[in-house]
């Protein structure tokens, strides 16, 4: 036989019932707030970090507007091979690996670096004037401020001629400090003779890239490779690292200069 339940029995299990489903029911309205909040704070900290990356990028690009563009040259390549060491190695080797790493060390200056030549590969090099007007041509098209020209110098008559020299445009007064100072930096490292600065005295003497270019050019030959002193350092690693940080300086104290 079933037993009937009084009515204080019914009250305490309905109340009971209530209370449950309240639970339940805050419950859930809890956990909603939460996963409101939560997502309402998701969308604002994407939407921050998102104008915080628009805001670096804009300031980036601004920034790179304002920075000196330096065009590198490193002198001939492909089958122009330049000269030769006593040992064999060419002259286009030797200061496309010196270019790369003063490329590298101006980049880390926060300076914008172009080159006339990243590899021996050269698409333009058709002649030796097809090759000189496409240099220029580089360093106008990127509207470099600064242009620098990198070489090796020979004289198998006199292999015991040796030294640095850099060259400048005699019209262009900003040439000649340019020239200077990178004539300096590299003769502070004392591994060769100081040459002194040297430019033409007429047109038809002009070095193409000092000439005709639209950026502040210098020409530098950075020693003798028939020379086996200057030969020494030019190939070794060290020699190389140490000329690339003395033309990084000289870029840069040309800058603070101006």
């Amino acid at each position: 036989m079933m037993k009937d339940f009084n009515i204080s029995e019914r009250r305490k299990l309905l109340y009971k019932r209530r209370k449950k489903r309240k639970i339940i029911f805050n419950s859930f309205c809890l956990l909603f707030l939460i996963l409101t909040i939560s997502t309402i704070f998701i969308l604002w900290k994407n939407n921050n970090e998102k104008n915080t990356y628009l805001n670096k990028k804009i300031a980036t690009s601004h920034n790179k507007e304002e920075l000196i563009t330096v065009c590198i040259d490193p002198g001939h390549g492909d089958w122009d091979s330049g000269t030769k060491s006593t040992k064999g190695v060419l002259e286009k080797d030797i200061v496309l690996d010196i270019s790369l790493r003063l490329g590298k060390l101006l980049e880390e200056e926060n300076i914008n670096v172009v080159y006339t030549r990243t590899s021996d590969s050269i698409s333009y090099l058709g002649t030796a004037n097809d090759s000189l007007k496409e240099r220029i041509k580089i360093s106008e098209v990127f509207n470099a401020d600064l242009f620098i020209s990198i070489h090796c110098n020979s004289n198998y008559n006199s292999t015991s001629t040796r030294g640095i020299e850099t060259w400048y445009n005699p019209d262009k007064e900003e040439s000649l400090e340019f020239a200077t100072i990178v004539q300096e930096n590299l003769t502070a490292l004392n591994y060769t003779e100081d040459r002194g600065l040297k430019t033409y005295d007429n047109k038809d003497d002009a070095l193409a890239v000092l000439e005709l270019n639209t950026a502040n050019p210098a020409l530098v030959e950075l020693g003798f490779l028939s020379n086996i002193l200057d030969e020494r350092f030019l190939v070794s690693e060290q020699g190389k690292d140490k000329i690339a940080e003395a033309l990084k300086n000289s870029v840069l104290e040309y800058i603070e200069y101006k």
